[in-house]
């Protein structure tokens, strides 16, 4: 009797689910390897801003300027400035005026200002000067303030990015939220700047990056200018904002809550 021919044709249950467990560990391997190097791109990310962070606070003692740092919570980039000037930081003020009409009153009021001045506030009443001093004293975040991207050289920079940067957006990392001193309620879009004064002190601020999963957030002291990064969110953001270094409300952002 003639053996009978074993079907070959198709798979058993047995070997789809062998095929199906392989795939599916294959995918999570791809996707656990991309995980560390998103993870990897955010911590240098972040890393790199902190170093940026520091060296403003340093800049600000070591040239008597108060320096600040601009994040462009739409463009993800952040730039160092110095500001020269008298100082006048208001809560919840606009880094830049983006309305028109705004913008005229600004220099309106700007023009005001300059007819109470004495006669010799600009040498012989010239007019470049007066252009200048009127722009300055409309200013867009800082009353009376004057402030432009750093000129100062930047140490160890072998990539040559200097004092604008921007966070690494192909990888999906981006500013989550941006808590700050003389704003009431956490940045999510627009400007927002940090204040780094001569004296070594700086408005206290939480800057959170996040590739969409996992955070990290950069801490700034407000007596002391330090700055450190943190790995994940802080519990309660109103631990580090509502309470001066030695421990104690601050009773005016207490107060306005």
């Amino acid at each position: 009797m003639p053996a009978r021919r074993r079907h070959t044709d198709g798979m058993t249950v047995l070997e789809l689910m062998i095929v199906l467990a392989i795939l599916g560990l294959s995918l999570v391997l791809v996707r656990g390897g991309l995980r560390v190097l998103t993870r990897a791109d955010m911590v240098e990310n972040a890393t790199e801003l902190t170093a940026v962070m520091r060296r403003a606070s340093q800049l600000a003692i070591e040239h008597g300027d108060i320096h600040r740092v601009i994040l462009d919570l739409d463009k993800q980039t952040y730039t160092v400035e110095v500001c020269q000037g008298a100082m006048a930081i208001q809560r919840n003020e606009l880094i830049t005026a983006t309305d028109a009409e705004e913008k005229k009153k600004a220099i309106e009021r700007a023009k005001a200002r300059i007819e109470t001045l004495p006669n010799d506030a600009f040498a012989a009443g010239d007019p470049d000067e007066a252009a200048k001093l009127t722009a300055s004293l409309a200013g867009h975040h800082m009353a009376d303030r004057t402030c432009i991207p750093t000129t100062d050289s930047v140490t160890g920079d072998a990539v040559g990015k200097g004092w604008s940067r921007e966070l690494n957006t192909s990888k999906g990392i981006k500013f989550k939220q941006v808590y700050v001193q003389h704003r009431d309620d956490p940045a999510k879009s627009g400007q927002v700047a940090i204040y780094f004064f001569p004296q070594g002190s700086s408005e206290k601020a939480v800057v959170e990056v996040t590739d969409g999963s996992e955070v990290y957030s950069v801490l700034v002291y407000g007596l002391t200018g330090r700055v450190e990064l943190a790995d994940g969110e802080l519990k309660d953001v109103n631990d580090h904002m509502l309470k001066n270094v030695m421990g104690d409300r601050d009773a005016k952002r207490e107060d306005s809550k």
